[in-house]
């Protein structure tokens, strides 16, 4: 089979996969642009890597499983024989997450080791510097014989300039250069990473519709397979709401540190509509932290999520630091 006959079949066995789960047509209808969104970020890492790459590192597109709109997202390969060397600068940016990852059965980032970079930990120009290798020292990331990806997650939420990143150690860039050598090569790349992505998020979708209006744990199941941030945790959720009905989810009362809930469309592609975080929620006047979700909610909510129409979503919770897991209780317009 040649690699356009592998990708067109892959992309028919994920619009049968979407297709079966989807609840409605307009969801499913959904569910056809995200198949050709994954496809479109496929291709474009495995024919296209050179116009994404800048000082050794090539910026990540974030379609994949519910991504983190508060993050600017890098990656590169590593030879876990090579040396490679970090250096950055914070510049308006509040945080860089470095990781170290495997390539798990399902192709899936496994991490492997993890670094973090926040101003106490820089210089007073906010620069720094990390060492990579299978020999690094201390305050390096040691490289194993089975890593093969570095992922970098820049935390950044304003309109000033973003951290500034340059990986020294990589191989040269080879100008019009295709995933595995060869056009043929990449489309199969391309192929099983649809297949992958597709049948992986799938499992996410399951348990955002298995959590219907509340939010838990997520699964260990799920995020052995994709954990990110190693000091980063997860929480799952999903919203199934009537045409009069809203979402109000409470953040736990000792909240703190880095935090966001983010709404998603059924198959957990970001809505591009505002989240909610620590750095502009606002409190009740009993202290706590309550925030509207749904296509329609109250004018005097304090914080909201709009669905933008969506009555059927999911979400994602993420807590760097102290609080236990979010609440949500369904309301009803008077």
């Amino acid at each position: 089979m040649t690699g356009w006959e592998g990708l067109n079949a892959a992309v028919a066995e994920a619009r049968t996969l979407v297709c079966a789960q989807a609840p409605d047509a307009a969801t499913a209808a959904e569910g056809e642009a995200y198949v050709a969104r994954v496809l479109a970020a496929g291709l474009g890492g495995a024919v296209l890597g050179h116009q994404f790459r800048s000082h050794g590192l090539a910026r990540a597109l974030p379609v994949y499983g519910g991504p983190n709109p508060d993050y600017l997202m890098f990656h590169a390969p590593v030879d876990p024989a090579g040396r490679y060397r970090l250096e950055g600068r914070l510049n308006g940016s509040e945080r860089v997450g470095v990781g170290l990852y495997t390539v798990g059965p399902n192709g899936a980032p496994l991490i492997a080791g993890y670094a973090a970079f926040e101003p106490g930990d820089c210089g007073a120009d906010g620069g720094f510097g990390l060492e990579i290798a299978a020999d690094a020292g201390p305050g390096g990331l040691a490289l194993t014989p089975e890593t093969r990806i570095q992922l970098i997650r820049v935390l950044h939420r304003d309109d000033s300039p973003p951290a500034s990143l340059s990986l020294t150690g990589g191989p040269p860039a080879r100008g019009l250069a295709l995933m595995g050598g060869g056009a043929d090569a990449a489309l199969q790349f391309v192929a099983r990473s649809l297949g992958n992505a597709v049948r992986e998020y799938l499992k996410w979708t399951a348990a955002a519709r298995a959590l219907a209006n509340r939010l838990d744990v997520a699964p260990p199941e799920l995020t052995e397979t994709v954990q990110g941030d190693a000091d980063t945790r997860y929480f799952l959720g999903g919203f199934d709401l009537a045409e009069d009905e809203w979402l109000e989810v409470t953040m736990p009362e000792d909240i703190g540190g880095y935090w966001s809930l983010h709404a998603y469309n059924y198959w957990y592609e970001h809505l591009q509509t505002p989240g909610a975080h620590d750095r502009n929620a606002r409190r009740d006047a009993d202290g706590r932290i309550r925030i509207a979700v749904g296509p329609s909610t109250p004018d005097d909510a304090l914080n909201r999520i709009d669905t933008l129409g969506r009555r059927r979503g999911a979400f994602v919770c993420r807590i760097i630091g102290p609080g236990g897991c979010p609440s949500a209780q369904l309301r009803k317009r008077d």
